[in-house]
């Protein structure tokens, strides 16, 4: 039982984070190299502050990163339901192993949007990281799998 609950709980990080990234970015959007308009290092580090929220369990401080589109459409509660599988399964963070910086720019609109993959090596597992911030940087997206 307890299997099947988990699963539930991934598909809905999955669903619920990546419906959000899929109408903020992936509409008319394509993958390159990150704009002129971003700052590789800034992104870098912005990423690792949300990764800290997300090891800290300080779901909030994660949501207070994010654009108004992304405080709007998930609550604490949603984002600990959906990430503390992850964390309790994984065990203590150790480190970032891997980390591919991308850029995206919606076509319809112009927006550009920066981004990194990070791997993250724990205890008893990995997680990777998919974070992507707007021109403002304002989170826009953070998916885990």
């Amino acid at each position: 039982m307890r299997g099947k609950k988990m699963k539930r709980v991934k598909q809905f990080v999955v669903v619920m984070i990546g419906l959000i990234w899929l109408s903020a970015l992936m509409i008319g959007c394509g993958q390159s190299k990150l704009s002129d308009t971003f700052d590789e290092e800034t992104i870098k580090e912005e990423a690792m502050r949300a990764i800290g929220y997300f090891n800290e369990k300080d779901y909030q401080g994660l949501i207070d990163m994010g654009s108004k589109e992304l405080k709007e459409s998930i609550t604490v509660e949603e984002l600990a339901k959906a990430s503390d599988p992850y964390l309790d399964k994984c065990g203590t963070f150790k480190e970032i192993t891997k980390t591919v910086v991308v850029g995206n720019k919606d076509s319809k609109t112009g927006n550009e949007y920066g981004g990194v993959v990070m791997i993250g090596k724990y205890e008893d597992g990995k997680i990777q990281f998919t974070i992507a911030f707007d021109q403002d940087m304002k989170l826009v997206q953070f998916l885990i799998k």
